[in-house]
């Protein structure tokens, strides 16, 4: 078997952004090969269609090889090849993968039920694959998330870049849907319209591939500059456990980590447990005039939403210099439960000249151990 082909090789690539790629490039990935090397272009890699990648195969682009989904594809651009069967030992690394947005129509992102033909704006979809590897991509402008996870075990995604032109909503970063387990995510930087990190162990039903509970995932490393929210956790049936979060940076609109259900499965409950949060260094921005339905930057960093029950989260070296926007640091809201949480070795410099707390308790927290805080002007 040939080890790094090459697609420039292979009839129908041109690479010029005018002729269509995709059928070249699905070629060389249907021959076999164990890794398909895309070396930049003349322009960019052009394709109208999803490319599909096999298991114990390796897309390998250069640093700047641009792949960009043609005017009005509406289809993901990569997924793998078998998404009901599985696959496994998938490996992405490299290229600069442009959703096209201002060039695509997605379907309703909020319709009824999961539909995998109907195109929500997904750049990036992998689907039942065990060990996973995606490394130093840049993902321009999705019409939705950048990357979708579901049913993945065992995985790795660090080194993006997100380039967007925020044009959209619900741009998210990386985006786990359930039964996602065994995970790394790891020094990711952009703003992205939405979470960068999304944990949602369920969802609304046409962002649902999988549903089922979250468990082991490390996130470290990851800054954004007027971003949306850093980490979102949610959980409406299925637990979220064992995750920790380190070493977040810059500010952000809306929230740093957010436990919550967003009625996506009304009634279901929301539980999440063992939680880790080390290492946040962050401050808030506005997003403009707040309202009831759209309260915007007056929400905390670290918010715990009603009706979440957190069994125990440990938030330490957690550090908020905020000169903007005067929003209490880590808020449980009214109907939330936590049976446990410990504070350690963080600080709250406020300079909005508005009270200020680094907790503000409206729900339930049963048991509270705070240590080596302080709070300053």
């Amino acid at each position: 078997m040939n080890i790094g082909t090459n697609v420039l090789d292979f009839a129908d690539v041109i690479g010029d952004g005018i002729n269509d790629d995709y059928a070249g490039i699905q070629a060389a990935l249907d021959s076999g090969v164990g890794t398909i090397c895309l070396p930049k272009p003349a322009k960019c890699y052009l394709i109208g269609k999803t490319l599909k990648v096999h298991s114990e195969q390796t897309i390998l682009a250069d640093r700047y090889a641009r792949i960009k989904l043609a005017d009005q594809a509406n289809c993901l651009m990569l997924a793998n090849a078998d998404q009901e069967a599985g696959n496994n030992g998938i490996s992405v690394i490299g290229g600069v993968w442009d959703g096209n947005n201002a060039n695509q129509t997605r379907d309703n992102l909020h319709a009824d039920d999961y539909d995998p033909t109907r195109y929500i704006g997904v750049a990036v979809q992998f689907l039942n694959v065990i060990d996973l590897h995606i490394s130093d991509l840049t993902i321009k402008d999705p019409e939705s998330f950048a990357v979708q996870l579901g049913k993945v075990d065992r995985f790795t995604v660090e080194d993006i870049t997100f380039d967007y032109n925020l044009l959209r909503l619900n741009m998210d970063g990386i985006h786990c849907n359930g039964l996602c387990s065994n995970g790394k995510i790891s020094n990711l930087k952009g703003t992205t319209n939405d979470d960068l990190v999304a944990l949602n162990a369920d969802d609304g039903p046409a962002a649902e591939p999988t549903r089922g509970p979250i468990r082991d995932i490390s996130i470290d490393n990851i800054y954004s500059d007027n971003g949306y929210t850093a980490v979102r956790l949610l959980s409406a049936g299925s637990p979220v456990s064992r995750v920790k979060i380190s070493n977040v940076f810059g500010t952000y609109r809306y929230n740093v980590v957010s436990f919550t259900h967003h009625d996506v499965h009304p009634g279901a409950p929301t539980v999440f447990e063992d939680i880790a949060i080390d290492g946040v260094f962050v401050s808030k921005v506005w997003v403009g005039e707040p309202s009831a339905d759209k309260p915007g930057s007056v929400v905390a960093p670290i918010r715990i939403a009603s009706g979440a029950l957190v069994k125990n989260v440990h938030i330490s070296n957690y550090h908020r210099i905020e000169t903007h926007v005067p929003v209490d640091d880590i808020c449980v809201e009214p109907g939330a439960t936590v049976e446990y949480m410990s504070i350690s070795n963080s600080s709250l410099r406020n300079q909005t000249g508005k009270p200020v707390s680094l907790l503000s308790n409206e729900g339930t927290i049963d048991s509270l151990d705070i240590s080596n805080v302080r709070e300053s002007q």
